[in-house]
This record gives structure tokens, sequence and C-alpha cells, in this order.
């Protein structure tokens, strides 16, 4: 009998150690969770406060603001087209007195480039300039191919500028997904 009321003791001692690491537990958890819970406190403020900016805000379209911003867009492309067209354009006579100063003649890579984006191509990038500046007497001699590459509309596009006797003949440009099948 006095052992059986011994085992009972520990095992009672045992049951109050379990139970008071579980309560322990618990209590710890419960504080991280008030602690979690006061952080999150913060998200119905911002709710609020969301809430007001677009009851602030309705009268704000925001298809008319990206239609206007796609307007801005194709004006600022048209000024450029209008720009690169004038820079482009045949060079007065400097005799004529309309020039103080004659502008500089342009290489033929220059060239090319203001052709392309004339054309409308951006990022316009000559593939074999050292072979093209490198042959000016044979640009000169006859016809050649210049390879490049330039972007339309976010399209990449690769061809080639035809040359004949240092003046552009043709700017042949596809694609580049129509290279594959």
């Amino acid at each position: 009998m006095v052992e059986a009321g011994f085992w009972i003791a520990v095992a009672a001692l045992f049951a109050l150690a379990a139970t008071t690491i579980g309560v322990w537990t618990l209590v710890s958890r419960m504080r991280q969770l008030r602690e979690e819970e006061k952080r999150l406190v913060i998200l119905g403020e911002i709710e609020g406060h969301l809430t007001r900016l677009v009851g602030q805000r309705e009268d704000l379209d925001l298809r008319r603001v990206e239609h206007l911003l796609i307007d801005m867009r194709d004006g600022l492309a048209r000024l450029e087209q209008r720009v690169l067209e004038t820079q482009s354009s045949a060079h007065p006579d400097p005799l004529a007195g309309d020039l103080l100063i004659p502008a500089p003649p342009q290489t033929l890579l220059e060239r090319i480039t203001n052709r392309m984006l004339i054309q409308g191509f951006s990022q316009v990038q000559i593939l074999f300039p050292d072979s093209a500046e490198a042959l000016p007497g044979s640009v000169q001699n006859g016809p050649h191919e210049i390879f490049a590459e330039a972007r339309r509309d976010g399209v990449l596009y690769k061809g080639r500028v035809r040359v004949r006797d240092g003046r552009i003949e043709g700017v042949d440009m596809n694609p580049a997904y129509s290279v594959f099948p």
C-alpha cells in the first residue's frame, strides 16, 4: 500500500509538471497572438484610409487616363518622326547664305540609321559597322548590303540595307518571328 501511494504521488507529480508546461506554453502563445493582433490593427486603419481615398477619387476615370497616355505616346512618336524628317532633309546650299556654319557631312551609317528612324524603326543597330565604314571606296564602286536590326511596335526586325555608289537604295526589314517556321 505504501508502495502504491508512492507511485500515485510520482504520477501526480508528472501530471502536475505536464499541466504546468502546457499552461505555460498556452500563455506564451497567447502573448504572441496579442502582439500579432496589435500589428494587424494597422491594416484596419489602412483600409479606412484607402476607402477615403477611393471616395475622394471617384471622379478619376482610369480608362480616360490610359487613353490620354496613349495619345501622348503617339504624339511623341509623331514629333520624333517630324524631327528626324527635318534633320534628314537636304541641307541648303551653304553658299546661299542661309547657313552660317555648314553642317558636317553624315557618314553612311548615320544616314542608314536616320533612314530607318524615319521609317518608324527604333533601337537601330548596324550589325557590321566595321565593314561598312572600312569600305567607303568600295561602297562607292558597287552594290553592297549592310545588315541591321531594329524594333518597331515592340517587334524585333532583321534585314539589310542596299547601298550602291554611296547611296541608300532600299531598306528590307522583316520581323524576326517570320524567320522561324
